[in-house]
């Protein structure tokens, strides 16, 4: 009995240290886990040459694939869209850096007016409407008899952006009056009609030509 009852109390004396050699590690990494290293800070935003190769690249690419060239026009634009659109979302940019990107490419004539403007609604709902309203654009469009509206509605994107609507248009004019026509002087009559909206209007890069 008197052996069962040093052996009970070597086992707590032994209980006891471990214990106590325990604690003060426990208590230190839990110190360790309260001071670990900030996150990694977001990465800096791409340059805008960064950005201009990612527009050019994916216009370029959903251009090069097979029966593109036989798409309808609204097809095309839908194809443009969707490539350059999925491109500058992956680079990360701010909505401000995406909606100067696509009007510095609108301006050098690698995308159409109202690509971009598609785009922005797309991936940058909170600057659509000042792409659409920004000089090179609208010149672009006035060049193409082209127009972009943007409405913004009381909806908001899964992110908290506002919801816009885009509304591409283009017409064609045609001119008639018959000695007008040939240098006389007979006025002329302007006829102005609806025309499908083309995603190449205006573009000088090669994958539109």
């Amino acid at each position: 009995m008197e052996g069962a009852v040093m052996a009970s109390n070597r086992f707590r004396a032994v209980a006891i240290s471990l214990a106590v050699a325990i604690a003060p590690l426990s208590a230190g990494q839990v110190l360790a886990q309260a001071n670990q290293a900030p996150a990694p800070a977001p990465a800096t935003e791409p340059s805008p040459q960064a950005l201009q190769s990612a527009i050019a690249g994916a216009a370029a690419a959903a251009a090069a694939q097979p029966g593109f060239a036989a798409l309808s026009p609204a097809a095309k634009l839908a194809a443009i869209q969707a490539a350059v659109a999925a491109a500058l979302a992956a680079t990360g940019a701010s909505p401000a850096a995406i909606g100067q990107a696509l009007v510095a490419a609108v301006a050098s004539g690698v995308v159409n007016a109202g690509v971009a403007v598609q785009v922005a609604a797309a991936v940058a709902p909170q600057v659509a409407a000042s792409v659409a309203q920004a000089p090179a654009v609208q010149a672009a469009l006035a060049q193409n008899s082209q127009s972009a509206t943007v409405t913004t509605t009381a909806a908001t994107t899964p992110g908290g952006a506002p919801s816009v609507l885009v509304s591409l248009q283009s017409t064609a004019s045609t001119s008639t009056g018959g000695e007008a026509a040939t240098g006389g002087a007979g006025g002329t009559t302007t006829t102005t009609t609806p025309a499908p909206f083309d995603p190449c209007a205006g573009v000088s890069a090669a994958y539109c030509g």
